[in-house]
């Protein structure tokens, strides 16, 4: 409500003093609306902000990202450190309940928006081997494009790409998980913004 989004309902367990101004409903029905196993509410139901506009910001980008985890955390990482969140066909929907829960509020205190092409700034391509370094990145404002988990970014979008990190790594791990990968990209992008080029 802070962030000026218009909620239409509020479902709540409880007696009218308890949850003033809420529809109380009892356990089982609030487990049915919450969709989640052991929920304590409240339960709102909102409006869906309009398209927004991705701002002079730093933009991530979920480039078909399907699990609604991984979109949750990365809208939230984009949030955290003042970044617009885009995101493409095929990517799991950024107001469904699961990425909103992933998301922990981050839905509400950045643009978000539905690209139909990707914008016209340097473009980051984040891949598993045979990027370059972080610090090659101009400080310009970029967008920083994360794929889907199993296949990573189709190669068109790779080829189209300003530049191409890989984040260094000593381990036997093969890659990292999504949302994590786009919390290292997106820190040690900001870091280098808020102290001068650093060398990674």
């Amino acid at each position: 409500m802070d962030a000026g989004i218009a909620v239409k309902t509020v479902f709540a367990l409880g007696d009218s003093q308890t949850a003033p101004g809420a529809v109380l409903v009892d356990d089982r029905a609030l487990k049915r609306l919450a969709g989640t196993d052991s929920p304590v509410g409240p339960v709102a139901v909102i409006q869906i902000p309009d398209q927004q506009e991705l701002g002079a910001r730093d933009v991530l980008i979920a480039h078909g990202v399907s699990d609604p985890g991984n979109v949750g955390t990365l809208i939230r990482t984009a949030a955290s450190f003042g970044w617009s969140f885009g995101y493409t066909e095929g990517t799991a929907d950024p107001w469904s309940p699961k990425v909103l829960r992933a998301g922990a509020g981050g839905q509400f205190q950045t643009p978000i928006v539905r690209l139909a092409a990707l914008p016209d700034m340097p473009l980051v391509a984040t891949v598993v081997a045979g990027g370059g370094r972080f610090s090659d990145v101009t400080d310009e404002q970029v967008a920083v494009l994360i794929g889907e988990e199993a296949s990573g970014l189709p190669s068109t979008v790779i080829d189209s790409a300003t530049y191409k990190v890989t984040i260094p790594t000593t381990g036997p791990t093969e890659s990292l998980n999504a949302a994590v990968a786009s919390g290292i990209v997106v820190y040690e992008l900001s870091r280098r913004r808020r102290n001068g080029a650093g060398q990674v």
